[in-house]
């Protein structure tokens, strides 16, 4: 049984179980029971794993042991992350809870070698980004494929977008409402596709996917959230 740590963000972990199941019934999907049992906990109160990296906050790492012990009381034989950044701890906390992690970067850095990128953007939160997370991962599954992150000032509309996602702008109007989350992802993408060599984006953010999928004909996308549900479905074979 699956156990998925998630409210990080919450909408994205709403957006997974969606994907999950949408995935599950257009392969056929027709009863319950075709559906794999998970156990998710929507883990809110546990501090910010950005805001930690940027060395700003609490750590979230005991927060997430201790949730991790308790799904596996409760049945879980392995685990996952609804967030990017958290897997900066994933190595200890596999460790601490005595089981597997699903790594969302692992199996974005597959699908990326699958697909032969070459050069690729990674949007993310800044903690990410501060600490590289993505290079681990591609260095391994990926060794071929170069890792852009944003500079600085478009870095801003990433954490923008980011924000955004998570209130009630996203609910807004984006073709009059500016601070639309996909409107700043959108212009991050606008931004390197027309100045760069970049052939595919990353987005490194699970709460990217509730708002914004990039329609380009000039670079490829990877949604992260997508390939934690893809996998899923793949390991996790009910019919």
């Amino acid at each position: 049984m699956l156990g998925i740590i998630g409210g990080n963000g919450v909408a994205a972990t709403n957006r997974l179980l969606e994907l999950i199941e949408e995935k599950y019934t257009r392969n056929g999907a027709f009863r319950d029971a075709h559906h794999p049992e998970m156990i998710v906990w929507q883990a809110t109160q546990a501090p910010s794993r950005s805001m930690y990296l940027e060395g700003k906050g609490e750590s979230f790492i005991s927060d997430y042991v201790n949730i991790g012990k308790k799904l596996k009381k409760m049945g879980c034989t392995e685990l996952c992350m609804c967030c990017n950044t958290a897997h900066y701890a994933i190595d200890e906390l596999s460790q601490k809870t005595d089981l597997p992690f699903i790594n969302i970067i692992d199996e974005v850095a597959k699908r990326s070698d699958e697909m032969g990128i070459k050069k690729v953007l990674v949007m993310c939160t800044a903690g990410l980004r501060k600490y590289k997370l993505y290079e681990r991962s591609f260095e391994k599954y990926a060794p071929s494929t170069e890792i852009v992150y944003p500079n600085d000032e478009i870095q801003e509309w990433v954490t923008k977008g980011i924000c955004n996602a998570k209130n009630a702008y996203r609910f807004a109007n984006r073709e009059t409402e500016v601070e639309h989350p996909a409107n700043w992802f959108q212009k991050v993408c606008d931004y390197y596709v027309n100045s760069s060599d970049i052939d595919c984006i990353i987005g490194g953010c699970t709460d990217i996917s509730n708002v914004f999928h990039l329609n380009s004909g000039k670079v490829e996308y990877l949604d992260s959230l997508d390939v934690l549900a893809d996998v899923i479905v793949s390991k996790y074979i009910m019919l």
